[in-house]
């Protein structure tokens, strides 16, 4: 007999030892159920668990078919023999469950002949619920005291690992829920999306991914402090909840950002009227000590399996679609497109290049020849701005310009260019070649005032570079942002001897008005008049009122975009001042520059005439230094 025990005793404890090692409360549950069930010689095993005035199964283990009906089976705390346990505080054990005071209807009905119910003990020894052994044969063991004791030892493990999951599970939900709000925060979102695309696709639904901006979120911080701040995202949050589903997961992914997880969408326009509610009801006001800030939102969203994603693409697409509904002004909502949301990503791409395209100098200036249609000789280059990127290669201005314009770092790039281009035409005067430097300004150069003092200072620094050597190309659409600040900066510039030209000239609203209002030297015709004139009377005819224009005013012209030698020639014929374009020079690097101005100094182009319809001009303004 004393073997026997030791024997049992040797199991026991290594079972104990491998539910040392098991974390997963339900496998947990499975290793003590088999462990009591065998060693009280019973037929199966269950969890019930007490909460408030009820008691609920949660597990079973062995026990029969017909006892999976009862799965989420409740019944009051004071019933049955789990409830005696419970209120005992004490394990109680009945050979003969069908006559027992604590007897339930359906559990004879399954065929329970008896039961033992041990008291699972929480964190303070007070009962949670019960570990309860059932046999469903005739019931002819008792368990003794060492029994008893060993199947206690399992119930208060079982109790431990209840309390050891329901910690995680605090700690897990502390993790994963905004303080502020109460609503999940981006912790393991890409697992609630994961679920959600499940979800959705087993009803045959579409989930929409949405992230959604609060527009003026920083001005309400600044203007009326963090606590209005606050609560005007506990209100967005309140307000979401009253638009959407209750199966639906809202998740404040940073700051004044949020996304929103949709699985009941049936459709695109279906979307878009969720959508639109969302945008009405986050337009609001906000009051604080009597004063107030209006907030709107933006909205990006993409649908899956329209958008076959990922999780974490999906989120991406999301804001990208965000990313273009801010920049369209705010308040406004955008959905993924594949064409224009990798555009977009593509614009980022290159925005967060440029700090280090300045740092590691991969910006060049490229040159273009600007010739003179009276005696073919080259004089002026326009600086070009290329920008030898280590992954790309060589990008050209359309491959980035327009970020760079729209970024901080336009102001840093426009000095660098300044200062390269008068240092390369320094260079130049020294060798002998005196060019007129074209250098391009963007809008946001304008705006600084200290951009003629920068061109002081760069004079300063080159000696023999004169100043009615360089001339400034401003875009006709830039001009006339502000048209008080480029006429002052003009008129100030060419104080100390700067020129201007207008490009593109012929593109923008009121040409004519400006040209006399701006004070210029010189328009550039825009390509777009130019490249088609060959083909078109109409085009040739605008080209030639444009110079006739030019010269009427005292303004020299030059026509952009020159690609074949027929164009050339007519527009020589028209009486065009000087040209640009790839039949007369590409844009090439300053040491090939160098080449073409030694070649062009020996070989001059001379142009016969090729005008077509018979269309010429009074002779072109003498050319020479820009005065």
């Amino acid at each position: 007999m004393s073997g026997e025990v030791d024997l049992d005793l040797k199991l026991f404890l290594d079972r104990l030892a491998t539910l040392s090692r098991e974390h997963d409360f339900p496998s947990y549950f499975e290793l003590v159920a088999t462990s009591a069930r065998d060693m009280l010689e019973g037929d199966g095993a269950a969890f019930i668990l007490a909460q408030e005035d009820q008691q609920h199964y949660l597990f079973f283990h062995g026990l029969p078919e017909q006892y999976k009906a009862y799965g989420k089976y409740s019944f009051p705390l004071e019933h049955g023999i789990s409830g005696a346990a419970i209120s005992r505080n004490a394990p109680v054990f009945t050979a003969d469950y069908p006559n027992s005071t604590w007897a339930i209807k359906e559990f004879v009905e399954l065929g329970l002949q008896g039961s033992l119910a041990i008291p699972v003990h929480g964190r303070d020894f007070w009962p949670i619920g019960t570990l309860v052994v059932s046999w469903f044969g005739h019931c002819t063991h008792h368990p003794d005291s060492l029994q008893l004791q060993a199947a206690c030892v399992l119930a208060d493990m079982l109790g431990m690992a209840w309390h050891r999951m329901e910690l995680a599970n605090h700690l897990d939900q502390m993790a994963s829920t905004d303080s502020l709000t109460g609503v999940y925060n981006r912790y393991r979102l890409t697992d609630r999306i994961r679920e959600s695309c499940a979800k959705a696709s087993r009803r045959n639904r579409l989930l929409a991914v949405v992230m959604l901006d609060i527009d003026g979120f920083k001005d309400v911080n600044d203007s009326l402090g963090h606590l209005a701040g606050d609560r005007l995202l506990r209100e967005v949050v309140s307000r979401l909840r009253d638009i959407l589903g209750s199966g639906d997961v809202i998740v404040r992914y940073a700051g004044d950002e949020f996304v929103l997880l949709l699985g009941d969408i049936q459709c695109s326009a279906h979307l878009d009227q969720v959508l639109l509610r969302v945008k009405q009801a986050l337009n609001l006001r906000i009051r604080v000590d009597g004063r107030e800030a209006q907030v709107s939102t933006s909205v990006g969203a993409t649908l899956y399996p329209l958008d076959p994603g990922e999780p974490e693409l999906l989120i991406q697409h999301a804001d990208l679609a965000l990313y273009r509904a801010k920049s369209m002004g705010g308040n406004s909502i955008c959905h993924h497109d594949v064409e224009i949301d990798n555009q977009t990503q593509y614009r980022q791409f290159i925005r967060g290049e440029f700090p280090r395209a300045l740092e590691k100098s991969e910006l060049l200036l490229y040159w273009q020849p600007i010739v003179s249609l009276q005696n073919g000789e080259c004089v002026g280059a326009e600086a070009l701005l290329r920008w030898q990127h280590p992954e790309k290669g060589l990008l050209l201005p359309g491959d980035f310009l327009d970020v760079l314009e729209n970024s901080p770092f336009i102001l840093e790039t426009g000095r660098w260019v300044l200062h390269s281009a008068c240092s390369q035409g320094e260079i130049w005067r020294q060798a002998g070649f005196n060019l007129d430097l074209h250098i391009n300004l963007s809008a946001r150069e304008i705006e600084r005032h200290q951009f003629c003092q920068e061109i002081r200072n760069v004079l300063d620094q080159h000696p023999d570079l004169p100043a009615y050597s360089i001339c400034i190309e401003i875009v006709e659409r830039t001009a006339l942002r502000d048209i008080g600040k480029t006429r002052q900066l003009i008129a100030d510039c060419r104080d100390i001897g700067v020129h201007f030209a207008l490009d593109d000239f012929g593109t923008g609203p009121a040409a004519l008005q400006y040209l006399l209002e701006l004070d210029c030297d010189q328009v550039k015709i825009d390509r777009s008049f130019v490249i088609p004139m060959m083909e078109s009377v109409r085009h040739r005819k605008m080209v030639l009122a444009i110079i006739e224009m030019s010269h009427a005013l005292g303004v020299r012209a030059t026509a952009e975009g020159i690609e074949t030698l027929d164009a050339l020639n007519c527009l020589r014929e028209m009486g065009l001042d000087r040209g640009q374009g790839f039949v007369l020079g590409r844009p090439m690097p300053a040491h090939e520059f160098g080449h073409f101005l030694a070649a062009q100094g020996k070989h001059p182009l001379h142009p016969s005439r090729n005008c077509p319809s018979g269309l010429a001009a009074s002779p072109p303004m003498a050319d020479g230094p820009c005065s």
